[in-house]
């Protein structure tokens, strides 16, 4: 069961509410608490509105805890994104924590009312050497006209300085509802051996780093109801299959489920550039413009 805070003022809350009047989808609740925040930003396209989610201070802090509702109503359209990677710090004391060096985590919870859609984008997630986060996002879609669009994504870290898969922990879970059935679940996990700690000092290394290589960033993709991106990765998964299998820069993969109704689509990329490049404009492409625009779409995953 996901945690729940008890009061809307605890460190993290936060509240997004959206709905659809006169044909134009608005915010009728915008709550943030800190360390979270929220920033509406002009949509460019009818029936969407657009918010980015950031944190004070640049980055997650040990022992952050980020609780997140949002919430589409009927035929409302949420995009939401973030400015730039999110960082995780590496751990150690927080004021906001109640024991040091906690694992930083983030929950969202979603409902996507009838013909409503919404688009989780963010950048990926860049956590620092000896680091911990956990996310855990659960979306409920009302029915078969609920549409949704999520890219849960991370890299390696910091390789500019030198930090390459170099963070403790790593967790990502992803449940998605349909009438309260669920229909799908993704877990990522990535933890260093305790075992091998002494030995990661020393040499600087994970214990399970060597079996990342060659790939510095890795994505998945999950779209439901929306079918011009979904026919758009099965049109290119077939002719991947057709193609002579040689080593690659980039791997992924393609898995229907809902009948064809939904596609989870898993990537790994030696640059992070290469997925994204792969995901917003070899998967999503028109499918998203449909909904966010020509405009918002040169925004997205930048």
């Amino acid at each position: 069961m996901l945690k729940s805070f008890a009061t809307e003022s605890e460190p993290g809350k936060g509240i997004l509410v959206c709905q659809c009047r006169d044909n134009r989808t608005q915010f009728s609740r915008i709550h943030a608490q800190y360390p979270l925040k929220f920033i509406p930003t002009k949509a460019h396209a009818e029936r969407l509105a657009a918010v980015y989610m950031l944190s004070y201070g640049g980055g997650i802090v040990s022992g952050d805890l980020f609780d997140i509702s949002l919430t589409v109503e009927e035929r409302a359209i949420l995009l939401l994104m973030t400015q730039g990677n999110t960082k995780v710090f590496k751990d150690g004391y927080s004021k906001r924590a109640t024991t040091a060096g906690p694992s930083s985590i983030q929950y969202i919870v979603s409902h996507v009312h009838i013909n409503a859609t919404l688009l989780v984008l963010p950048d990926p997630v860049t956590s620092f050497k000896n680091s911990s986060f956990s996310s855990r996002q659960t979306f409920n879609l009302a029915d078969d006209s609920s549409r949704l669009v999520l890219l849960d994504w991370f890299t390696s870290g910091r390789l500019t300085r030198g930090e390459k898969w170099s963070f403790k922990h790593y967790s990502s879970k992803i449940d998605v509802r349909l009438a309260d059935k669920l229909i799908l679940r993704d877990h990522m996990v990535l933890d260093d051996d305790e075992n091998t700690d002494k030995k990661s000092i020393i040499n600087e290394k994970t214990s399970y780093a060597d079996r990342l290589s060659p790939y510095t960033c890795f994505a998945t993709l999950v779209v439901v109801g929306v079918e011009t991106a979904i026919r758009t990765i099965e049109r290119k998964a077939q002719k991947r299959l057709m193609a002579t299998m040689r080593p690659r820069d980039m791997l992924w993969s393609a898995s229907p489920f809902l009948k064809g109704k939904g596609m989870l689509v898993r990537v790994a990329g030696v640059t992070t550039e290469q997925v994204r490049d792969f995901v917003k404009l070899e998967c999503l492409g028109d499918g998203l413009t449909e909904y966010i625009g020509d405009g918002m779409f040169a925004k997205v995953l930048m």
